[in-house]
């Protein structure tokens, strides 16, 4: 299969899975999302093996890694930022928004955790200091 192929059918099954999670979930059916989504992903998988041409490099993963350490970055500020102000108009007139900042603080926190075990993890099965 050609890599064009593989990105047309990609394509379809993303758009397939979003429309039935994108229906499943105010319809009330909770037990649809997931396994629809882990179908698609196991045909993602299946129609990947498939393509004969070089489809990820050296170059994808340096692009993946930093995009994904400059999302990572930017959420959980926008995350904490957030949280703080909330917290902060909880003490005013809008008492209701505190547990919704807290929430926004402490997530980011613990996504800031998963990333520094992350780190610490792969900074030693790659070898050096961390």
């Amino acid at each position: 299969m050609s890599y064009n192929t593989y990105r047309f059918w990609k394509l379809l099954v993303i758009i397939i899975v979003a429309i039935l999670v994108g229906w499943a979930v105010p319809s009330g059916y909770a037990f649809i999302p997931v396994p629809v989504a882990v179908i698609g992903m196991g045909i993602l998988y299946i129609i990947k093996r498939g393509v004969k041409e070089i489809v990820i490099d050296e170059r994808t993963y340096n692009i993946a890694n930093r995009a994904s350490r400059m999302a990572f970055q930017t959420v959980t500020l926008a995350m904490v930022l957030i949280g703080a102000t909330l917290v902060a108009l909880s003490y005013g007139k809008h008492p209701g928004v505190g547990p919704m900042g807290l929430t926004l603080i402490y997530s980011a926190a613990g996504l800031m955790a998963v990333y520094l075990i992350s780190y610490v993890y792969y900074g030693k099965k790659v070898g050096g200091k961390s």
